[in-house]
């Protein structure tokens, strides 16, 4: 188990990485775990990404993930970059974050 004070000290390290400490800059406008929701053979289902961020020219996805990486957690951000291309969003780029290695993807 680990202890709350090694989590804090993990947390405050992975957030102080260049590229995750931008994606909390006050340069964003955040859209925290929004539901996004699509109509699917009649039916309405709601997508929830972890973290979309905005700014004038730009849209961000990321999805946190704290286990190994496998390829549905891929299609997961690519399923999100679709619905938000969808809904007129443009530049879009998306990212994986596992957490615990502190390893960024960028899904293509």
């Amino acid at each position: 188990n680990v202890s709350n004070e090694r989590l804090e000290k993990m947390i405050k390290q992975r957030l102080a990485s260049p590229q995750v400490k931008d994606w909390f800059s006050d340069r964003w406008r955040v859209l925290n775990e929004c539901s996004i929701v699509k109509y699917v053979d009649g039916k309405a289902v709601k997508f929830r990404p972890d973290r979309v961020m905005r700014d004038e020219n730009e849209t961000i996805v990321v999805d946190f993930k704290f286990g190994k990486p496998k390829e549905e957690h891929q299609e997961q951000v690519r399923g999100y970059m679709n619905l938000l291309r969808e809904m007129g969003y443009q530049n879009i780029t998306g990212y994986l974050w596992y957490v615990y290695p502190n390893k960024v993807v960028e899904v293509r």
